[in-house]
């Protein structure tokens, strides 16, 4: 199942703490965790997704040294992990990606911290990606989460990831790691 299952990483219609519509950096962080955490649960891919060409470069020259030279040999582990990794302008690139490589659009999965009535248990994401063949793409977002116009583009929202406190402001690698394992772990 998971090979037909992707990951997303969502820089732009970001909202901050005050609701405004931002677009957030990339840490160099994200980048190495999330693809550590997609290639251990067997992601097909992970996208990084940047409006900014200027960002995803610099995000292209960072996977490009621990992909070839000094850093591959230093680190093979990092070079596996990062194989799975693309960095693209916008959702639509990563959608139409999965959409080429599978010939189904994939069905899109929102991830929030916030809770709704719309929002679904991973036990339930785990039937619906059971029951068929269709890719599926999970969305995380940056920031203080994905604008009301991309979660709306979404054809499931998982439910946050909640924990015996009151506080819930995750940072995005401990959210994948979460979400990655409940749906797919042993």
């Amino acid at each position: 199942m998971t090979s037909s299952v992707s990951v997303a990483l969502l820089h732009d219609q970001m909202v901050d703490k005050n609701e405004k519509l931002v677009t957030t950096s990339v840490t160099l962080i994200d980048i190495h965790d999330i693809s550590r955490s997609s290639r251990t649960y067997g992601m097909h891919d992970f996208f990084i997704v940047h409006p900014a060409e200027t960002v995803r470069n610099l995000v292209k020259k960072l996977t490009n040294h621990w992909e070839e030279g000094f850093g591959a040999t230093y680190n093979p582990n990092r070079k596996d992990a990062l194989e799975c990794t693309r960095v693209v302008p916008d959702l639509d690139q990563a959608i139409a990606a999965i959409e080429t490589r599978t010939g189904v659009r994939p069905k899109l999965v929102a991830t929030s911290a916030r809770g709704g009535d719309d929002r679904i248990s991973s036990k339930k994401l785990i039937e619906f990606m059971t029951a068929d063949t269709t890719p599926y793409l999970i969305m995380f977002g940056t920031g203080w989460g994905m604008s009301p116009q991309l979660l709306a583009r979404a054809d499931y929202i998982l439910e946050p990831i909640n924990g015996p406190t009151p506080y819930n402001h995750l940072s995005v690698r401990s959210a994948v790691a979460i979400v990655l394992d409940r749906l797919f772990g042993v």
